[in-house]
């Protein structure tokens, strides 16, 4: 658990992703194509993607890799100091025999958080909020000719931070709680013909518990009689599934995935109002002499319900969810490149711009909230193989 939570820290202090609280993609390469992954190989780190395409897979390989993550949250004209963040991942893959592959992979996947402490805008309520989730993925595939099948049985840990001074001007808070959770991947990938690949992932729910976490800060609000009992400790990542489709000509891939993000299913997402995702993705890759370039596009609806606040319960949630945990986020451009820098050693770069997206709100007492959500990243990663 030590381990675990080393490495936690280490990946982010505020991590907030972008599909909900989910990245948009794993690794530089993914990252640059817009996060496609489920039907074009990108080495190791399709461990993340898709589990089964590590079959292709034609020597040992590494990949190690940052991405340093800048969201802009402003609320009610108010920034966010939660504003840089650094996510590793690792990738390793290998193969068995002329079948069976093996990987490992550990990447900070999703969170969310704002960071208002201080901020001398009494609408904030001083909050600071930090959702972390870190994931470790041993891997198998299997490969038979043009058919590949792959499984990863995942274990997440979760790491939850809730504090704010409430209107009575009453500090609320218990510092961080975390969670271990167990869940699986599955993919499978097939060639439709030598310039055709179609892949399909699945993704079950991942269960965790953050003791007396939203409890304790829902707590006021019923003391207030605002809602009628506190919020449930567990917040359970949902269950996701998705199809890809890649097609290479000439010099060319050109890659689309959808996926299915089931909020709505989701316990403690889903009582605040979450709603399931439709995420389409679409990348462009161009490669000669060891050198990729590509770009791509990531859109995906913000999954939280704006209440219309016409009750204190309705407010309550608009508060929480927009001043709290305002992963209001919708469109990604992506672009990167990569190069071969000696016979074993490669070098990838990926970077997404996510335009301003603004969203206006009615909060406690009829109040307005107002939350303006960018983003920068830069994604680097190093891949040796053996």
């Amino acid at each position: 658990m030590k381990k675990i939570i080393t490495l936690s820290l280490f990946s982010s202090l505020s991590l907030f992703a972008t599909n909900g609280d989910n990245l948009i993609g794993y690794g530089s390469k993914s990252r640059a194509l817009g996060g496609t992954g489920i039907a074009n190989f990108l080495g190791s780190s399709n461990i993340f993607s898709n589990p089964a395409l590590i079959s292709e897979t034609k020597n040992d390989e590494l990949d190690i890799g940052v991405t340093y993550f800048t969201p802009t949250i402003k609320t009610n004209e108010t920034k966010s100091k939660a504003d840089k963040n650094f996510i590793p991942h690792f990738a390793y893959s290998k193969s068995l025999d002329n079948n069976l592959y093996f990987g490992l992979g550990l990447f900070g996947s999703a969170g969310m958080g704002v960071d208002f402490r201080n901020s001398q805008n009494p609408s904030l309520w001083d909050a600071r909020t930090n959702l972390l989730l870190l994931k470790i993925a041993p891997t198998l595939a299997y490969k038979n000719e043009d058919f590949s099948f792959g499984i990863s049985p995942l274990i997440q840990y979760g790491e939850l931070n809730i504090s704010y001074i409430d209107p009575t001007n009453t500090p609320n808070g218990l510092g961080k709680s975390d969670d271990l959770g167990f869940g699986y991947k599955l993919g499978t990938a097939y060639n439709i013909t030598p310039n055709l690949k179609i892949g399909a992932t699945y993704q079950s729910s991942i269960k965790l518990e953050y003791k007396n976490t939203l409890s304790t800060a829902s707590a006021p609000f019923v003391n207030f009689g605002l809602i009628s009992s506190t919020f449930s400790n567990k917040l359970e990542q949902p269950e996701e599934y998705g199809v890809g489709l890649s097609y290479d000509i000439n010099n060319f891939t050109f890659s689309t995935d959808y996926k299915k993000i089931k909020w709505q299913s989701a316990t403690g997402y889903k009582d605040f109002g979450w709603n399931n995702q439709d995420v389409y993705s679409l990348g462009i890759k161009y490669e000669e002499n060891g050198t990729w370039y590509g770009i791509g596009y990531n859109y995906s609806k913000n999954p939280i319900t704006n209440y219309a606040g016409i009750t204190s319960t309705q407010q309550v949630l608009n508060t929480f969810n927009y001043i709290f945990f305002p992963a209001t986020q919708e469109k990604h451009f992506t672009f990167g490149a990569g190069t071969t820098l000696s016979k074993n050693l490669s070098f990838d770069f990926g970077f997404i711009y996510a335009p301003k997206n603004s969203i206006t709100t009615t909060g406690l007492n009829g109040s307005s909230i107002k939350v303006s959500h960018s983003e920068n990243s830069a994604t680097l990663g190093f891949k040796y193989k053996f």
